[in-house]
């Protein structure tokens, strides 16, 4: 199955209970750029306004979220959601388009699908990692994936049973009862230079339950 079947499949299937005209409002009241840009309804194709409107998760992200001003603490995440929409309305193929596409799929899933405790822990994990793949391949600004990653990881942890998600950007130095390095890293230094994964802790004790990964 190519790339493009496998779209049409996954929008397919998310299609059943979203409402896209809802969704596509929610999209442009929550980015910043739409006011000097084309308006949604006369910009790019039809495919892009159906991937944009049916992947987006205006239908799932509180208002607090899709509202934030500049002053609110949840603004670095309404900018980020506003990258992420921006880059799928696109509609465009390439690392960014994929990427996007990938970060999105794994945000619904992540919602949507109802599934075991640790199955959820493991996409919420995969997500974390989609969202820095995303963040890196765009590129998007430093300032702002680390801010958003602490608010997207709190995001996540809402939907976890017993543990919890942390963001590591803070980070600077490897420390392995933390960290572990990332396929492609350097195994010599110690050096972050940026994640790959959110860590996961045990909400009860505070112990690690799965290490973030980073690439050094």
């Amino acid at each position: 199955m190519d790339a493009e079947r496998v779209k049409r499949a996954v929008l397919a299937a998310l299609e059943h209970g979203l409402d896209a005209e809802a969704l596509a409002r929610a999209v442009k009241d929550a980015t910043p750029t739409a006011a000097g840009t084309a308006s949604a309804e006369g910009a790019g194709t039809t495919g892009a306004r159906r991937l944009l409107t049916r992947i987006v998760l205006g239908d799932i992200l509180d208002e607090g979220i899709l509202s934030a001003r500049p002053e609110d603490r949840t603004f670095p995440l309404r900018l980020f959601f506003a990258d992420l929409g921006r880059v799928l309305g696109q509609d465009e193929e390439g690392p960014a388009g994929d990427a996007a596409f990938a970060l999105a799929s794994g945000l619904n899933f992540f919602f949507r699908a109802p599934m075991e405790a640790e199955a959820k822990l493991r996409v919420g994990l995969e997500t974390s990692r989609a969202f820095y793949a995303f963040a890196h391949v765009v590129p998007l600004a430093p300032d702002l994936v680390e801010k958003a990653a602490v608010l997207l990881a709190a995001l996540l942890s809402t939907e976890l049973e017993k543990v919890r998600l942390e963001a590591v950007d803070h980070a600077r130095v490897f420390d392995s009862q933390v960290h572990e390095r990332a396929a492609g890293a350097d195994p010599t230094a110690s050096r972050i230079v940026r994640p790959s994964t959110f860590l996961c802790r045990v909400t009860a004790n505070n112990a690690v339950k799965v290490k973030a990964q980073v690439h050094t």
